[in-house]
């Protein structure tokens, strides 16, 4: 019956599906999501949903993508929620709804701790959705200079700041060889990523079977040209790696005017590595007749600290994805080994706490430490919660619910951070 929630038929509704992304998202991205639809790692079609129109194509659309997200040294289960719907649908907001509902029941049989959603943020506040992490995606992008960049991997011992600067940023003049990637690469690369990650450059966590799938799937929609993906190598080993898009924007929100030679990843803090990626990125640009190159990247990454000095420009603020505290014992159960690291790394570190949090309709525990534990209670929205979890906010912005003397162990606890979600795992 039309209008009605159903689980995806698949292979045989791909031709369907298809047609649907191109009116939801217009022909040239709903190829793109065709192309990806169906591919990724772990997807299992009882994840997916859809409702028909009254003419039997598909109308909306939900799908499920297993995600881990990495808080610290946890992984927590998640899946992200895509939706779409025809846009000239009077009851487009329905219908998401609906297929909502049935995502989140998903959710909760596969155990997922939280759920995560791009866009939507009317729809997906009704679903205890907020904002919690943020997208290399603004208005406004960070930039430098190509002419700017040309400069990295020189300085000269005669001026004082260049001295100094490089001092600062640990430049020593080691001899770095920058080439291309390579399959052999990937567990050097997959290691800096989770160092980046572990620091909340990049929140959602990749393993091997992920990695090939991405580098596959961009390399499929030409998005992935073998001088996209740079290595720095120092005595055989590499320190740093940076991932580009060389023809075409990617910032979906000024199309007319974003850089067109982009910066979207990189990782690594070997300064000369870093020095000697960045004279070879800018050396490509020149190459495509670029005269800026755009910087998607952690503002705290050494890329970034490094293309600052040589005059880049950061951006302001950035866009934001939404989290979903999907299930509180889960998420407290995956977070424990990140809490009681915090706490071993404080002055808290000979002490024992029961930490007891409370949401609107759930209460779990974990306790930290070995002994008598003291009782900490928190008592809070799962919207704040949720962006405790990811770092988004710090102990420091919590009003209520909690007494006090324990904010500092709070402090400890819930550091706020800068949780961002790496370009590449939204392409």
């Amino acid at each position: 019956m039309p209008n009605e929630v159903r689980p995806l038929r698949w292979p045989d509704d791909r031709a369907a599906l298809v047609d649907h992304f191109c009116r939801a998202h217009g022909p040239s991205d709903g190829e793109l999501i065709g192309a990806w639809y169906g591919t990724f790692p772990g997807f299992d079609p009882d994840g997916s949903f859809v409702i028909d129109g009254d003419d039997g194509e598909i109308a909306a659309h939900a799908t499920i993508i297993p995600r881990q997200l990495r808080i610290g040294a946890s992984l927590l289960p998640a899946g992200e929620l895509t939706l779409s719907a025809d846009p000239d649908l009077p009851a487009q907001h329905g219908l998401l709804h609906a297929l909502c509902e049935a995502a989140h029941a998903r959710l909760t049989e596969q155990g997922a701790a939280l759920g995560l959603l791009i866009g939507f943020p009317d729809l997906g506040e009704k679903w205890q959705y907020e904002y919690a992490v943020g997208l290399y995606l603004t208005s406004f992008e960070s930039e430098i200079a190509t002419e700017a960049m040309l400069k990295a991997g020189r300085w000269d011992p005669a001026h004082s700041y260049e001295r100094r600067t490089a001092e600062r940023l640990g430049a020593r003049g080691q001899p770095v060889t920058v080439r291309r990637y390579h399959a052999g690469d990937l567990a050097d690369v997959a290691a800096l990523y989770e160092a980046a990650s572990a620091r909340g450059h990049y929140l959602i966590a990749r393993d091997e079977a992920l990695w090939e799938w991405q580098l596959d799937y961009l390399a499929r929609i030409g998005r992935n040209e073998p001088d996209d993906f740079l290595v720095a190598e120092v005595d055989g080993t590499v320190v740093a790696y940076a991932r580009l898009i060389t023809q075409g924007p990617v910032n979906w929100f000024r199309e007319s005017d974003a850089a067109s030679f982009c910066v979207i990843e990189a990782a690594g803090d070997h300064a000369d590595g870093v020095e000697a990626l960045m004279a070879a990125i800018a050396h490509t640009a020149l190459t495509f007749g670029e005269e800026r190159i755009g910087l998607y990247i952690h503002p705290q990454s050494a890329l970034m600290q490094h293309a600052l000095a040589r005059g880049g420009t950061l951006r302001a603020f950035t866009g934001a994805g939404l989290v979903r505290l999907h299930d509180l014992d889960e998420a407290l159960a995956q977070l424990y080994p990140t809490l009681e690291q915090r706490r071993l790394d404080s002055a808290f570190a000979t002490r024992a706490f029961r930490l007891q949090i409370s949401t609107e309709s759930d209460q779990s525990e974990v306790v930290l430490g070995e002994g008598d534990a003291e009782l900490v209670e928190l008592e809070v929205p799962a919207t704040v919660l949720v962006r405790l979890i990811t770092g988004w906010y710090g102990a420091d912005h919590l009003d209520t619910g909690y007494h006090e003397r324990h904010l500092p162990l709070l402090r400890v606890l819930f550091p706020a951070g800068d949780p961002k979600i790496a370009l590449a795992d939204l392409l």
